[in-house]
């Protein structure tokens, strides 16, 4: 076999072999199942990495839901000022989790309440509480 044959081959390996293992590992290890569907994981991030994932959250008005806020770069923080929540700092590669009941139908702003890059401005999310 020549030497180009054998990096064909291990480059289809690696794709038919890694692409499976790759969402395995995110649907496992980096995004786990949740358990509790009023129980919602949100990872922050810089705006130019991502920001707050996910950016729109959407529950049913009047069920108790707790968000599980990571930081997963540098310091960050919620609010959602519509519902008297702000969190203060989250520090990087720590977990903050706010449990509420939101009661009234709409959409609510979110967003970060400290200067953590220079498009920190762009830090929002939207909470949809449907009736």
């Amino acid at each position: 076999m020549r030497r180009s044959e054998l990096v064909a081959a291990l480059l289809v390996f690696l794709v038919v072999v890694g692409t499976p293992v790759a969402i395995f590992a995110y649907e496992k290890v980096i995004r786990p199942a949740q358990a509790d569907p009023n129980e919602i994981p949100i990872a922050i991030w810089i705006f130019e990495s991502g920001g707050f994932q996910p950016s729109r959250i959407e529950v049913k008005a009047g069920e108790t839901i707790r968000l599980r806020l990571t930081s997963m770069d540098v310091t960050h923080s919620f609010q959602l000022l519509d519902f008297g929540i702000d969190t203060g700092p989250i520090l990087p590669g720590t977990t903050l989790e706010v449990e509420f009941t939101p009661t009234r139908p709409g959409t609510y702003p979110y967003q970060c309440n400290i200067r953590c890059s220079p498009h920190h401005r762009n830090m929002v999310g939207q909470l949809v509480v449907r009736p």
